[in-house]
């Protein structure tokens, strides 16, 4: 096999492999610890309560925070993915404006470093809580030990609380949409169409916005007394992350022909044959090489 034959085959290895990206990479870990532990306590702290015979009994919200192990979980576990995000967000943006200082500043010990506040908020976010139910917004009685963030944490907490996690996913569409924005005369003059994965992401991150600001609604119109759900209304909301993974997959089949191909593989059904998708970063690493190629031909 020639060193040609060598290289294309590389690429073509490369293409159908995961890629490492320390931030993404780290980002999803957290998102999927945080949202299952969460969950976990959750459903069995609530579910010890409603079969011991307790849920309806009354609780000051300063009780539900300091004695019950769920609500601590409910906050960082979405408050961790969401931080997570905005610190993503962040080097997107600074990679696409300012790549020089991007270069330059975004080192592997600054990652590391962005990583290391991740608990850092997390201690940072459970004190103001904490703090919040000391005074008299502790002392107000909620009528059954759903123990959700808005009765055991402060008025003011929990609209912070609900408001920063949709304004994490705001802030990865607008850096998306910023990236988009920029790469679009470049793609146009020198692929005819813009990458495909930036239009996916850009769907992803809008879908987010939606799916994640719906719990919010629901529970800061009750928190503000503007209007009542009941708990099926609560349940599916909160469940809103679960429904995302299933929206980002049929965004995922939607503008990703490989994946298509694959399933119609698994299933058994013929498609016509398609060569695997390049990005616009792939196509330039192989018109690289192909005139790398040539020089030295000639």
């Amino acid at each position: 096999m020639t060193n040609r034959h060598v290289e294309f085959a590389m690429t073509d290895n490369q293409m159908g492999d995961f890629k490492v990206d320390f931030g993404q990479t780290l980002f999803m870990c957290i998102l999927y610890v945080s949202i299952a532990i969460s969950y976990v306590l959750l459903g069995t702290g609530r579910g010890h309560q409603l079969l011991t015979g307790v849920m309806a009994v009354p609780i000051t919200v300063r009780a539900c925070f300091f004695t019950k192990y769920w609500p601590q979980s409910l906050i960082l576990g979405t408050q961790l993915p969401s931080i997570c995000t905005m610190f993503l967000s962040f080097e997107r943006i600074m990679a696409v404006v300012r790549p020089a200082a991007y270069k330059r500043c975004c080192t592997q010990n600054f990652k590391y470093m962005l990583s290391g506040m991740v608990p850092v908020w997390g201690v940072l976010t459970l004190l103001a809580a904490g703090a919040s139910v000391i005074g008299e917004d502790g002392d107000r009685v909620v009528g059954t030990r759903h123990c959700a963030i808005i009765t055991s944490t402060s008025r003011w907490y929990a609209t912070f609380h609900f408001i920063f996690i949709v304004l994490a996913y705001v802030i990865a569409f607008v850096s998306t949409l910023v990236v988009w924005a920029t790469r679009r005369n470049l793609t146009k003059s020198k692929y005819g169409s813009q990458d495909d994965k930036l239009g996916m992401i850009l769907a992803m991150s809008g879908t987010s916005i939606i799916l994640l600001a719906s719990p919010a609604v629901v529970m800061l119109t009750i928190r503000w007394d503007i209007t009542e759900w009941g708990d099926i209304e609560v349940a599916v909301t909160y469940a809103m992350p679960g429904f995302l993974s299933v929206v980002n997959t049929i965004i995922a089949f939607r503008f990703r022909k490989e994946l298509r191909s694959q399933l119609f593989h698994l299933l058994g059904i013929k498609s016509v044959h398609h060569k695997p998708e390049q990005s616009m970063f792939t196509r330039t690493t192989l018109t690289t090489r192909r005139h790398t190629q040539v020089h030295h031909l000639t």
